[in-house]
């Protein structure tokens, strides 16, 4: 029985033959660059994380725990569990309140 070749080995051998040598391309008076965009292309965005940012936070683990519980024993008014990215949006926006920054207002919430 032969054993499957490792991915690791098949990565270190790519990376270790010489890349091809592009093509001498025409100068143009200015050089042309590439337009930034969010997400590499041909990559999948989940419809509820369009136009969004991830930012990462690091706080005790008790406020993590909180959080998932309020989560989990909250529900909206159709019976459906909040998700922790809708009550910290709340949270934020009692924040902003608090010292006296506008509030967002999101897709009719």
């Amino acid at each position: 029985m032969s054993r499957k070749p490792s991915l690791l080995a098949t990565a270190i051998k790519a990376g270790e033959q010489p890349a091809p040598t592009p093509a001498a391309p025409e100068t143009p008076a200015e050089p042309k660059r590439r337009a930034r965009s969010p997400q590499p292309a041909g990559s999948y965005v989940a419809p509820s994380r369009a136009n969004k940012t991830a930012k990462t936070h690091y706080l005790p683990p008790v406020y993590w725990e909180t959080l998932e519980e309020l989560s989990f024993r909250t529900r909206d008014p159709q019976g459906k569990r909040i998700p922790q990215e809708r009550l910290v949006a709340e949270a934020l926006n009692l924040l902003f309140a608090k010292y006296n920054f506008p509030v967002v207002r999101e897709g009719g919430e």
